[in-house]
């Protein structure tokens, strides 16, 4: 099996993965799998999955404040991929081949 389908059997196993959980489960660079998952994308088989992020840490964080916790700043969304199935494929993105016809 290629790594690209492996990519795709990772997401279909699981409901939602980000680029990093991917990457650990195939040992592969998450630079790597990111690369896969825009390709994916291009062909209209996955879809982002924007993750809210905790607005107060409260409890996990010993100042009380999102602020100066090591999460990622609020600006920046975390962000999940998502294979959607063959029904939420526009129409439109998927290539098919037809051979030429020989008379």
């Amino acid at each position: 099996m290629t790594t690209l389908f492996a990519v795709r059997d990772s997401l279909r196993d699981h409901a939602l993965l980000t680029s990093s959980q991917i990457a650990a489960i195939l040992n592969l660079p998450k630079t790597t799998v990111e690369d896969m998952l825009r390709y994916w994308q291009s062909r209209g088989r996955v879809e982002t999955v924007s993750l809210s992020s905790a607005k107060n840490c409260g409890s996990s964080c010993k100042s009380g404040s999102c602020s100066s916790c090591a999460s990622p700043p609020q600006n920046e969304a975390l962000q999940a991929w998502r294979w959607r199935d063959q029904s939420e494929v526009p129409a439109g993105s998927v290539m098919t081949f037809h051979p030429p016809q020989h008379p």
